[in-house]
């Protein structure tokens, strides 16, 4: 099911000054992982509403399509999103995932399990937030931070802890996720927020499924920093069972969501009905 998969990977995002996304060739700052963690911390996006317009690019395999939308997020409350004229609104709250299309004249409605079935993902409403607002989807530990990757990459590296990933704490309390699923960050070093967001699930003995999130041109709005482009590719692989080897990959999906306008703390509505008339939309895995 092609819209609704597409909704959960664009979710997976007045007067600004634009920032460049790191320091460029300069040395990182000797900070320990104890003050980067509180860094991180402290760069947590602190609004009541979040108000932008954007610029929706889709590839599915090659087939291109542009929308523009329009994002609207009661922090920690509720998520909308809502095409031109209002065609395809979708909106999710702290249980719940709702969507309907006018043309198509069909909805969809799921709590957060059932998106395992669509994405192999066990994801929670605070995780779809953060990656909008590049932030960690599981809170960051000072023994996950990797220095000599960190180094090399110009950003601070940290890894998630691949060993113990089953009840792991996001900002929700406790999350179940796959044994075999693992992940790292590069954490801009100039404003704490994520420069990348990258993970990967073991669907079978010999596939896997990768997700990148890529935050790019970062715009301060009241003190606060936000990326106004999200790139959101996800990939699948075959891998060699005996030694971990990829043999062959292919981009599935990619979504592109630059923002043109954020506007913080302004009171708005999240209009969302669905009309009777509209026929159900079944969840078909393959």
């Amino acid at each position: 099911m092609k819209a609704v998969r597409y909704l959960f990977l664009i979710l997976l995002f007045t007067s600004c000054k634009s920032i460049k996304n790191s320091t460029s060739t300069s040395e990182l700052k000797n900070l320990t992982p104890k003050q980067l963690v509180r860094k991180v911390s402290n760069s947590n996006s602190k609004f009541k509403t979040f108000q932008s317009k954007a610029k929706l690019k889709l590839n599915n395999s090659g087939k291109k399509k542009s929308y523009g939308v329009n994002i609207r997020i009661k922090k920690n409350k509720a998520v909308w999103l809502s095409s031109a004229a209002g065609i395809v609104r979708a909106l999710l709250t702290k249980d719940s995932i709702y969507y309907y299309n006018k043309l198509e004249k069909n909805y969809f409605i799921s709590d957060y399990k059932n998106i395992e079935n669509i994405l192999g993902l066990n994801l929670t409403y605070d995780m779809v937030e953060n990656l909008l607002l590049s932030e960690p989807i599981i809170k960051i530990k000072r023994s996950d931070y990797n220095k000599e990757m960190s180094n090399k990459n110009k950003s601070y590296v940290f890894n998630w802890d691949f060993n113990a990933i089953t009840g792991l704490q996001s900002n929700e309390g406790s999350v179940n996720l796959p044994l075999d699923f693992q992940g790292f960050y590069k954490i801009n070093p100039y404003n704490f927020k994520l420069d990348l967001c990258s993970f990967k699930v073991k669907n079978s003995s010999d596939r896997v499924s990768t997700y990148q999130i890529v935050y790019d041109n970062f715009i301060k709005v009241k003190n606060q920093y936000f990326s106004s482009s999200i790139r959101i590719e996800d990939s699948n692989f075959v891998s060699n069972i005996n030694d971990s080897t990829i043999i062959k990959g292919t981009l599935i999906n990619q979504v592109n969501v630059d923002l043109k306008s954020i506007k913080l703390n302004n009171k708005f509505k999240l209009p969302f009905k669905i009309p009777s008339n509209y026929k159900k939309i079944l969840i078909d895995v393959e």
